[in-house]
Parts: C-alpha cells; structure tokens; sequence
C-alpha cells in the first residue's frame, strides 16, 4: 500500500507540474539567470535553492551538502520499471556528484539552465536543461524535476527526463 501511495502522490505532482508549465505565458529572469515562471516561493527555500543550485553549477558539494537533509533521496520516475531509487543518503548523494563530474557523461557537463515552474509548501518544481559538449558537438538533457524540502533543506527529488539526448 505504501508504493502505491508514493507512486500517486508523485504523479499528483508531476501533474500539478506540467499544468503549472501549461498555464505559464511569461517568466521573470532572476540575476543567477534562472526564470522563475509561476507559484509561490517560500522566500526560505528560495535562498535555499539558489544557493544550492549556484554551489552545484560552480561545482562545490561542500556548498551543495549543506542544503541537502542528512536523508536525501533522488528517484529516477523514467526507468523502463517505474520509480527507482538513485542514490539515498546526504553522502550517497554527494559522493555520486563526485563520480558524475570526475567521468563519463558527467565530465562533458558544461552548464545548465534551469527553469523554476512553481511550488506548493515545502514543494517546488522546475525544469532542469542539462548542456554537454560531446566530440561530435553540444547536445542537451532536458528533466522535470520535483524538488521536496524538510527544515528548508533538499529532503527528496524526483526526477522524469524529458526528452533524449538532443543536439
């Protein structure tokens, strides 16, 4: 019963997401470059998640750890078999950014842009295009991204890629 709970309160909020990016006409462009487009913030998570974001796009994860529960979770919801648990754990998680940036995919990582869609409480949502320069030229990952904070801190992400990789 506590899958299906958690499996209908993530589709409630990916729902509840892309009506928000349906209803939005125009953003406002914040000085970090990020557009915030419709909803409420909480002024706290706000600070919270900008601060977290620009520590992640500089890449310190000693900046990013301490915006993240010591019980952060990120699960991937595009796995061929459902909602699947990534990494669990504040030192999982950051330990994993360690990984993606020193190889792989993640060491073709240039940049980012993010779109903020909205929030509800401690819930926020956004848009997440993820730029990479592969030898055979730039190519972006595009994620939807529902953003749950505890003590305004990151406690749980879920994660729906968009689209493949596109150039």
């Amino acid at each position: 019963m506590k899958k299906c709970a958690r499996s209908a309160i993530v589709l409630v909020a990916l729902a509840l997401g892309f009506a928000l990016v349906a209803a939005v006409s125009h953003g406002q462009q914040d000085g970090a470059g990020l557009r915030w487009l419709a909803g409420e913030f909480p002024e706290e998570l706000v600070r919270s998640m900008d601060e977290s974001s620009a520590a992640f796009l500089r890449k310190d994860l000693e900046a990013t750890r301490s915006h993240m529960t010591e019980d952060f979770a990120t699960w991937e919801l595009h796995h061929e078999d459902g909602p699947r648990l990534l990494v669990k754990g504040r030192e999982e998680s950051i330990a994993a950014m360690q990984s993606f940036f020193d190889g792989g995919i993640g060491s073709l990582w240039q940049e980012a842009d993010v779109d903020r869609v909205g929030s509800i409480g401690g819930t926020m949502v956004q848009i997440e295009h993820d730029h990479y320069r592969f030898e055979d030229g730039p190519r972006t990952i595009s994620t939807f991204v529902v953003i749950q904070y505890k003590d305004g801190k990151r406690w749980r992400e879920w994660r729906l890629r968009l689209d493949p990789l596109q150039r």
